[in-house]
């Protein structure tokens, strides 16, 4: 009887982190590939899962995870001219939060949101403008610094690594 009581007070207080996924995870960030595990820390319960990409200005593609009807996460590839570089793109999209950031001169990231520079990249569709992934978390409490710096860097190393978001410099399309 003991551990019926126990295991009945462990399911009551359990967090949204630990109830049941009833979708599969994701192995992309629409045609980003992204390895499960790291959005797992980041995405809540749930029945399903679907994703949905948009373009809302014409530097900017955007995968939108939604899970349940809920926007979830976003992952974006930007091509930003406004100065600032890391810092000033993460100051304009919400969760980065910049002021409470890590990183360095490739990344900068938070529990809930991130930004990322892939390197050499160029498109004459954006001169003068660099390219910069970044990601944000909507889940509440779904912040986790560790599990953000190994998906910024996985999703930044895939779009650098990718021709068709990604032509290095000195080369054309």
């Amino acid at each position: 009887m003991a551990a019926i009581t126990a295991g009945a007070m462990l399911t009551s207080c359990s967090s949204d982190k630990e109830k049941e996924r009833d979708y599969p995870l994701p192995h992309a960030l629409c045609d980003v590939d992204v390895k499960p595990a790291l959005l797992k820390p980041f995405l809540p319960a749930g029945d399903k899962i679907s994703t949905r990409r948009v373009n809302p200005d014409g530097g900017t593609e955007r995968c939108q995870v939604i899970v349940d009807g809920t926007y979830a996460l976003f992952a974006s590839r930007i091509w930003w001219g406004g100065g600032g570089g890391l810092v000033g793109v993460g100051s304009v999209h919400a969760q980065v939060e910049p002021e409470e950031a890590k990183g360095g001169d490739k990344y900068l990231y938070s529990g809930t949101g991130a930004v990322g520079k892939p390197k050499a990249c160029t498109d004459p569709k954006h001169p003068q403008q660099d390219l910069y992934t970044v990601i944000q978390v909507f889940t509440k409490g779904h912040d986790d610094v560790p599990a953000m710096k190994k998906l910024i860097t996985e999703y930044t190393n895939t779009v650098e690594g990718t021709a068709r978001w990604c032509t290095p410099k000195g080369r054309t399309r």
